[in-house]
């Protein structure tokens, strides 16, 4: 039989959540031994076609066919055993654990009622030499580099039998030359083993050279699709093409104006760190500075160098004409550096903890008489400023009972408590409704009305313009300070710019 023949297929794959369509007819095929890229904008749909080959989610309608054979997948489970696995961002190995113990994990191999080690090690092995990894099997994964734990979940799926691979972005945390090595790693195993693979990623200079296919993805619907000879300004094109105007500029906000003749309050010259080279912007007092760019372009991982979880390696920032460089968030905050985490319920919130607690965690030394925390006058104090953001709820509850909008509200409120100076929000919407939205745009612009430098991080293009007097773009871990005024803005610049990594695109 042909690969043709044996591909794995979806035919007219229809989604809808709370009845709004998100998948709108798909087709998609892969074909044994050849790697399909899969792109499109954020929302476009691809993870959740990922998720319906993956057999995490059930289609509405349409079929999922291998072959000729129409297969039913309701789980991950059902989908391994039909040789189809998916490979997330956030790999499913067991850090504590050894390689061996990782690849056998769950399908332990037994003798006379005992673990067979010495057979699993063997095997181990083996594989390892098949696949050409120069991995230890008795070393803990914790101790393996990013590309070797990548390419030991790989294995450990095809070692379970794997004929599909499903890739979600699996150079985001790799530098240029490891992302080379790994991809190269994927293609000889997809030749050689006729493995059929889907690579979902954003970093199309990287990806294009080992893709046989490629599909574009947006609304929903497959808006572009090619086969060899893929051009990197046709996919950049399908994307961007599709990215109509939401507002005339005479409906947006009015921008706030700066005197750009002082000196900038965030001043950042060439700041490298492991993940990000040579970054540069200004801010000022005053005004709202947008950051926008794709998943894994390092703009996260700005604002959390700049709060002082992650190490500077060269380059220079000034914070009110004074070097700056912060060894702990606690060392920031003493800065006048405020920041909003994009995973609130992952590192912002204590969910048990009152909202007023909440709010009140990075100053409780304020409130601190002797060795007693007056926690009456901090509560006091946080209630003021929940109450002036219409902050919903039962706020001497735990915080965890709050709607989401409401839960960033408290967050925001922990901000201004600080009165931080320098204000970062990394997706300070992410994941609330639309009058919570509303609400907490009011209080970016109060922040930024009464003379803090806010940078704000999104990845809704309506958003920034929406909010931002000026924009700057992260690409592949690098900003260059080029950065184009709020109204000069459309969502088609910041798409081309994004993915092209031509800032001249903004405008």
């Amino acid at each position: 039989m042909s690969n043709s023949n044996r591909r794995y297929r979806a035919r007219d794959i229809k989604v809808s959540f709370a009845g709004v369509p998100v998948l709108r007819g798909v087709d998609f095929d892969v074909v044994p031994g050849e790697i399909h890229g899969l792109f499109g904008h954020n929302g476009a749909g691809k993870s959740t076609l990922l998720k319906i080959l993956a057999g995490v989610n059930r289609p509405d309608a349409g079929e999922l066919l291998i072959g000729d054979e129409s297969i039913a997948l309701s789980s991950p489970r059902d989908a391994l055993h039909q040789g189809i696995a998916c490979v997330y961002q956030e790999l499913r190995l067991i850090p504590g654990m050894t390689v061996w113990q990782n690849i056998f994990l769950g399908r332990e191999l037994r003798k006379n009622a005992w673990l067979d080690e010495v057979a699993m090690k063997n095997h181990t092995r083996q594989v390892l030499d098949e696949y050409k990894l120069k991995i230890d099997p008795l070393s803990l994964v914790r101790d393996l580099s990013h590309p070797d734990k990548q390419m030991l979940e790989v294995v450990a799926n095809l070692d379970r039998d794997a004929r599909f691979l499903l890739l979600d972005e699996p150079t985001t945390a790799l530098e240029g030359a490891q992302a080379d090595a790994l991809l190269k790693s994927v293609q000889r195993i997809a030749r050689e083993k006729q493995i059929g693979v889907v690579l979902v990623s954003h970093k199309l200079d990287e990806v294009l050279g080992v893709c046989d296919e490629a599909t574009v993805m947006c609304g929903g619907k497959v808006i572009y699709h090619a086969t060899h000879n893929i051009a990197k300004q046709d996919i950049v094109d399908a994307i961007v093409g599709d990215a109509a105007p939401s507002m005339d500029e005479g409906e947006r906000t009015s921008k706030t104006d700066v005197d750009k003749r002082a000196a900038p309050y965030l001043d950042v010259r060439n700041l490298s760190t492991s993940r990000l080279r040579d970054v540069s912007l200004q801010a000022w007092p005053g005004e709202i500075v947008g950051i926008y760019g794709l998943a894994g372009a390092g703009r996260t991982r700005f604002c959390r160098t700049l709060f002082g979880l992650e190490e500077v390696t060269s380059g220079e920032v000034l914070i009110a004409g004074k070097p700056y460089r912060a060894r702990s968030p606690a060392n920031a905050i003493s800065k006048g550096v405020g920041y909003l985490t994009e995973e609130r319920k992952k590192d912002g919130i204590v969910p048990l903890m009152s909202s007023f607690s909440n709010a009140t965690l990075p100053i409780l030394r304020r409130f601190r008489k002797r060795a007693l925390v007056n926690h009456r006058a901090a509560a006091q104090s946080a209630n003021q400023i929940l109450v002036e953001m219409n902050t919903r709820g039962n706020l001497r509850g735990p915080i965890k009972s709050l709607s989401g909008g409401n839960q960033q509200k408290v967050l925001l409120a922990r901000v201004i408590g600080q009165d931080a100076k320098l204000v970062l929000l990394d997706e300070p919407t992410k994941g609330v409704d639309i009058g919570a939205k509303a609400d907490i745009y009011a209080i970016i612009r109060r922040m930024a009305a009464e003379g803090r430098c806010v940078v704000v991080v999104s990845s809704e293009e309506e958003e920034l313009l929406e909010i931002a007097d000026r924009v700057l773009v992260f690409h592949h871990g690098h900003c260059d300070g080029v950065s184009v005024q709020g109204e000069a803005l459309s969502i088609a610049g910041l798409r081309k710019a994004a993915w092209s990594g031509n800032t001249q695109a903004l405008a």
